[in-house]
């Protein structure tokens, strides 16, 4: 199982395939080099439940799942969305803007940055479908 996995959250999926796409040096230098920035990005799943998983663009272009006993870590941004909205985002099916003028993603920090992601998850393309 990976570092970044977690039960119950379809975002779960996504970040195991952004963390496989890290892993080639190209694209994490690409990550670092247009993000530059640590994103913190909280999910709610549909029991309510909710999970952090923190994407460092700023230093070494890694993710890592937060343990959920703890506060959020920090962050030069911090993301909060629904699962599915997340995925919707990550997938393209939805943009940043229209989720977060509907009000289905709040952002504290620099919006700025909260946009450069996006850019890296149309890049990367939709997480292929496990089997």
């Amino acid at each position: 199982m990976s570092t970044v996995a977690a039960p119950g959250f379809q975002a779960s999926g996504y970040f195991e395939y952004l963390e496989e796409c890290l892993k080639e040096e190209m694209i994490r230098e690409i990550g670092v080099g247009t993000i530059k920035a640590v994103i913190v990005v909280t999910i709610k799943n549909k029991e309510n439940k909710q999970q952090t998983w923190v994407l460092d663009f700023k230093n070494k272009g890694s993710i890592v799942k937060a343990a959920t006993e703890n506060p959020a870590p920090k962050g030069d941004v911090h993301l909060t969305l629904k699962d599915a909205d997340f995925m919707k985002l990550a997938n393209g099916k939805s943009n940043g803007q229209k989720l977060f003028m509907g009000g289905k993603l709040k952002i504290k920090g620099n919006l700025m940055k909260a946009t450069s992601i996006e850019s890296l998850f149309k890049d990367l393309g939709p997480a292929p479908a496990k089997l």
